[in-house]
């Protein structure tokens, strides 16, 4: 669920919550009929606020937005609603009525920064961060009291490569919520993706004091000391999660991946064998354990994972390049490095294993991979050439 949908959602339960102790309290004098009509109005609004957030929080727009339409009639002054509406046409990418939505919060209440920082979010995404970066400033002179107004500018900031404005904006952040989690994250998260690992690390190990139980701080810790090529600190970190919960499957995953990175590939197979006992529809798990055993040197026993892998599932990218990568060995091992040595059957295999590389590779192309496949192929392609001219030279 995205931070809006949490926010809405959050607004509907106090509002809730608001309606029923107004229902229950006890009436002490009688009031004029007038303030107790309007009080039914208001009450009457926040219901159904409450249920158009309902449908909100489960993405199901049109009758969300009936009932937020539905509030207004009862009260036309309900802050809450418009930027509701705002953030439902945003999810329906409706950007104009968004928009439109969200100036009406502003002019309700311009002391107010949730207007702001749905109407910032929006022109964010649009890319118009000129605008964007203008809404947020004016929101924080108005309210300073949303951490998600700082979170907005800091984007900003990253986006037009003003890293120390950013940085700026992250410390009178963490200054002004100095016991919000999210903010310190986030400003780990901004360390780590500027490569400011020592940094980040530097940042986070007091977090992961201050909030023990938050696993997405240990996990960025993690991250940060595998860059460091500090493994053993990243298995402490990801241990101490599965720990608080073994049912991670992706920290365990992770923790698996990290063995993997450090050459400990007999520690990497017994984190894999397990995730696959636990549930043997999971592909990823095994391209991992193949991974491992390819690090062992048993590329027979890795391939024979890999090719069950595809028949679970034929377009996966990474078992086709890892093939790939098996076959390019053996037709390297079978070339030797001394051409005119090697015999012509040993040549011919060469050439085929080759062949089947390339046929691998090229399946993997337009994926996020396409960098690494494009490297392998340039070399495939040279190796088979130079194996062919032998070929035809002994011809």
């Amino acid at each position: 669920m995205s931070r809006k949908s949490l926010s809405i959602v959050a607004t509907a339960l106090v509002a809730a919550a608001f309606a029923a102790l107004a229902g229950c309290a006890p009436s002490q004098t009688v009031k004029p009929m007038n303030e107790e009509g309007q009080e039914a109005k208001r009450d009457s609004a926040q219901q159904y606020y409450s249920i158009g957030a309902g449908y909100f929080s489960q993405n199901n727009f049109e009758p969300a937005l009936e009932n937020f339409r539905r509030a207004l009639t009862y009260d036309s002054t309900y802050y809450e609603v418009y930027v509701a509406i705002g953030a439902t046409h945003r999810k329906m990418l409706d950007r104009i009525s968004a928009e439109e939505f969200f100036r009406k919060a502003i002019k309700l209440d311009p002391k107010k920064a949730k207007a702001y920082e749905g109407l910032g979010d929006l022109f964010l995404a649009d890319g118009k961060d000129t605008a964007a970066l203008a809404v947020y400033q004016e929101g924080l002179a108005n309210d300073s009291s949303l951490v998600d107004l700082y979170n907005g500018l800091a984007e900003v900031y990253v986006k037009s490569n003003e890293m120390a404005k950013a940085d700026q904006v992250y410390q009178a952040a963490m200054r002004r919520f100095p016991d919000d989690v999210n903010v310190q994250r986030l400003w780990a998260d901004f360390l780590y993706k500027q490569k400011r690992y020592q940094d980040a690390v530097n940042s986070m190990v007091p977090l992961t004091g201050r909030f023990p139980k938050v696993a997405e701080l240990r996990e960025k810790l993690a991250d940060s000391y595998i860059e460091l090529k500090q493994y053993e600190k990243a298995v402490v970190q990801l241990d101490t999660i599965l720990q608080g919960d073994p049912s991670r499957d992706q920290t365990a995953l992770r923790l698996g991946a990290v063995y993997l990175q450090w050459g400990k590939s007999k520690q990497a197979i017994q984190r894999f064998d397990a995730l696959i006992a636990k549930d043997s529809t999971k592909t990823l798990p095994r391209v991992y354990k193949a991974e491992a055993l390819m690090q062992q040197g048993s590329y027979g026993s890795a391939e024979d994972i890999l090719q069950k892998v595809l028949r679970m599932d034929p377009s996966n990218t990474q078992a086709h390049v890892d093939i790939g990568d098996i076959k390019q060995r053996q037709a390297d091992e079978n070339r030797g490095t001394n051409l005119a040595a090697t015999s012509t059957a040993k040549l011919k295999l060469a050439k085929a294993l080759y062949e089947e590389a390339k046929s691998n590779y090229n399946k993997g192309l337009g994926s996020d991979m396409d960098s690494y496949i494009r490297s392998k192929l340039d070399y495939v392609n040279k190796a088979q050439q130079a194996v062919e001219h032998e070929l035809f030279v002994r011809e």
